[in-house]
């Protein structure tokens, strides 16, 4: 009995290693025969109880750095926490303990010689910046090896070009350039600047016995009387001067300073109103695709650019008027976390529509969902990345326990976001003929987790420390088949 037992594992663990495409067909043939024989010989021998699986725990069992969510399970989620104590081996299985509302049928859409360009998943990616331009590339590329038809990327004008060379099947547009967004930048730091100096010393010039209107008169500055009084009046405020300034240079100084501040200040609009205007193109270049795309993505490789900032705070805006699902990773996090952008973080919370997907550093970062009113009114999905993914939307929480890779690369969390993506686009195909679809997605972005999870301890297992990003994506087709076929067979 041990030595058949020995025997299967095996052949199991060899047939998951070399039936991958691109190993050589004999050898997949024999480790195939192998599989076969070893399991019909392991059909006499008892079965070795199962193991405990801990793919899924409530929230009363989630680590210590996840006590912020509360531990009342929700009872639409009640059958995960069934599943917590059930005898599991492999994340197939949680299927057959499931009800109706999460049906294998609710993560891939079926594939059809009826399918047409599109049918599978259309996703965006914005982010790409001048420095960071293999972020964008990851996620993209990871929702088309899950499985999605098109994936387009919005960046940066700098980065595009390295985007589109990576690799053919992108598409890759330039919405904004970060050299115009620098120069329009330092030419509102060069006025500011001059402003303030010539605030400074209208400061500097007092009148005396002015006349405050209502029969008194005292000694002021210039540059209060312009705090006090806005643009309209600055005609009746230098007349009123003329009238109590008997000093001819002094007269003429004021009115040389009362023209340059009125003329640095409609500079300074005029600047503001150019910036509004070609951020409002940047956005509307995005928002242009919204009727046909299924999610989109923002923040990996987005820098943090304030002007970018801007343009990124309306697209999502308008992403959420649209009822686009929006999934949140990276710079777009720390952008969230400043006090700029408080309400806008506090409008995605309360949107059924939107996965974050912070690390460690970035969950530090963003303010505290409590502080905002009880978890219960959050509608949003945030996925907690470390070493077991935290999947929670409100109170329930849903933990990825799948073994990962032991090295962590860079740009392994641009393809979790990619994956997540994918995965959302498929919950968007299903969810229009299905209401259950909608129930669906939190357990879709765990199972984006586990997928990711797979991948990157395959790779590992090939490259061991010359694991790379690009090895993970290479991965990730094989483990979603895999997935796929565990379905098929229950």
């Amino acid at each position: 009995t041990s030595t058949m037992t020995l025997v299967l594992s095996y052949a199991v663990n060899s047939l998951h290693r070399y039936m991958h495409p691109k190993t050589p067909l004999s050898r997949r043939l024999a480790v195939g025969w192998l599989f076969l024989i070893s399991r019909a010989a392991a059909g006499f021998c008892p079965s070795p109880q199962p193991q405990q699986s801990t793919k899924f725990i409530s929230a009363s069992a989630k680590s210590s750095s996840h006590h912020r969510h509360s531990s009342n399970i929700s009872a639409s989620f009640k059958s995960y926490n069934q599943m917590s104590t059930a005898h599991t081996q492999k994340w197939a299985d949680v299927f057959t303990h499931q009800n109706s509302n999460y049906s294998p049928q609710y993560l891939f859409p079926p594939l059809s010689s009826s399918s047409h360009k599109g049918s599978h998943g259309r996703i965006a990616i914005l982010g790409g910046s001048n420095k960071y331009t293999g972020a964008p590339y990851y996620a993209a590329q990871a929702a088309l090896n899950c499985g999605v038809d098109l994936a387009t990327v919005f960046c940066a004008e700098e980065s595009s070009v390295p985007i589109k060379c990576y690799s053919p099947e992108l598409m890759v547009q330039g919405v904004y350039s970060i050299e115009r967004f620098d120069a329009l930048l330092e030419e509102e730091e060069a006025l500011l600047a001059e402003l303030e100096k010539y605030k400074h010393k209208n400061d500097l010039i007092t009148v005396d016995n002015f006349d405050n209107g209502d029969g008194t008169t005292s000694n002021i500055s210039l540059d209060k009387l312009l705090l006090e009084h806005d643009d309209s009046h600055n005609e009746l405020i230098q007349n009123e001067l003329l009238k109590n300034v008997d000093d001819t240079k002094k007269m003429d100084d004021i009115v040389n300073k009362l023209q340059k501040v009125k003329q640095l200040q409609e500079s300074l609009q005029e600047l503001q109103d150019r910036q509004m205007e070609i951020i409002s193109k940047s956005v509307q270049d995005v928002v242009a695709m919204f009727p046909a795309l299924h999610a989109l993505c923002v923040g990996p490789g987005l820098g943090r650019h304030p002007l970018v900032f801007k343009v990124v705070q309306q697209v999502l805006q308008r992403g959420m008027e649209s009822n686009l699902t929006l999934i949140l990773d990276a710079d777009v996090l720390f952008m969230l976390s400043l006090e700029e952008y408080r309400e806008l973080y506090k409008e995605l919370l309360k949107y059924e529509g939107c996965i974050m997907t912070p690390n460690v550093m970035e969950m530090k970062r963003l303010p505290s969902t409590s502080s905002f009113g009880s978890e219960n009114d959050n509608k949003n999905i945030i996925v907690e990345k470390g070493h077991a993914d935290a999947v929670s939307r409100g109170d329930v929480v849903m933990q990825c326990a799948e073994e990962g890779g032991l090295k962590r690369s860079g740009g392994i969390g641009d393809v979790l976001a990619g994956t997540i993506s994918a995965y959302m686009a498929w919950n968007q195909i299903i969810e229009r003929g299905n209401e259950g679809g909608k129930q669906q997605r939190a357990f879709a972005v765990w199972t984006a987790c586990c997928t990711v999870k797979r991948a990157t301890k395959l790779a590992f297992e090939n490259k061991r420390r010359a694991m790379s990003s690009r090895d993970v994506l290479d991965e990730i087709c094989g483990v979603i088949a895999h997935m796929e076929d565990d379905i098929e067979r229950r």
